[in-house]
């Protein structure tokens, strides 16, 4: 069965590197240029355009792909939407996001320094283990700071409201996104990387549910 993949945050599909479900097939969907000032949900319906999944499809969104898979399923009900570490409407953004948010200091925040990483970073995400480290530097050094700017302020604009119907896993340690309620599965001591190095239980969890 074929299984789009969307990624986190400038993320590429390095994300997926160690997802290994059987009978599934990885269909990586790699992001496009955002347009000056264009809204999540606009972005969003120019990539489905671009990748236009069958009837059926299945999907798998991370973080900041959760979100643009949300609006995906809005466009067309998939047959099953996996939503790992993510938010899937406005509320569920923590406290303090909403206060930066309303204070506009991702602003202030060059992206250079967004895309470094550092022992912040390490914290952030749960990260004690020297090859995720790595990797987390690797990717963030390669992150477009272009779309790390717009998505950052499309995410803080992000007004979505209706809460889809999919398989929520969330980690009990995520410190970027805190697990919230109707969580379907809680991974223990999984963190916002979870999907790199608890993938084998992910991986489980996407047999389990029959893709």
């Amino acid at each position: 069965m074929k299984l789009y993949c969307l990624s986190g945050l400038g993320v590429d599909r390095r994300a997926f590197q160690n997802i290994n479900a059987e009978g599934v097939e990885l269909i990586h969907i790699d992001w496009i240029d955002p347009l000056p000032a264009e809204t999540l949900q606009n972005y969003a319906k120019r990539l489905f355009s671009k990748v236009q999944p069958e009837d059926g499809y299945n999907i798998i969104g991370v973080s900041f792909g959760g979100m643009i898979a949300t609006e995906f399923s809005k466009i067309k009900k998939p047959n099953k939407l996996f939503l790992v570490s993510t938010i899937n409407n406005r509320s569920q953004l923590n406290l303090l996001f909403k206060i930066g948010s309303a204070l506009r200091l991702h602003k202030l925040i060059p992206s250079s320094m967004a895309r470094k990483s550092n022992f912040i970073t390490n914290f952030l995400f749960s990260l004690k283990d020297g090859t995720d480290k790595d990797l987390l530097a690797e990717i963030l050094k390669d992150t477009d700071p272009v779309f790390l700017k717009w998505a950052i302020d499309a995410i803080t604009k992000w007004n979505n409201k209706i809460k889809p119907s999919g398989i929520v896993i969330h980690g009990s340690k995520d410190r970027i996104l805190p697990l919230k309620a109707n969580v379907q599965y809680s991974i223990t001591g999984g963190g916002h990387f979870m999907i790199v190095n608890r993938a084998d239980e992910i991986s489980l969890i996407i047999e389990k549910e029959g893709v």
